[in-house]
């Protein structure tokens, strides 16, 4: 659970510094876009935490993303 938060307040960091709409976030991530609304919503129930790292590998990064157990693995 405290994994999937971490991943949430990323992903919706992302989001609110992207110039980004929800469309084309959600477009990205390959999810319908009321999952992107579920996700700033708060419903953090209804994702994994691999669900919540498709939709974080699909945004830009940015400088706040701090944790660097959450950052994709190089290929």
């Amino acid at each position: 659970m405290e994994r999937r938060t971490r991943l949430m307040r990323v992903v919706t960091r992302r989001i609110a510094l992207s110039e980004l709409g929800n469309r084309e976030i959600a477009r990205r991530a390959g999810v319908p876009s009321q999952r992107i609304s579920d996700l700033l919503a708060g419903r953090l129930e209804h994702f994994t935490a691999d669900e919540l790292k498709a939709i974080r590998d699909s945004m830009p990064a940015v400088a706040e993303d701090s944790d660097d157990s959450l950052q994709p693995t190089p290929p």
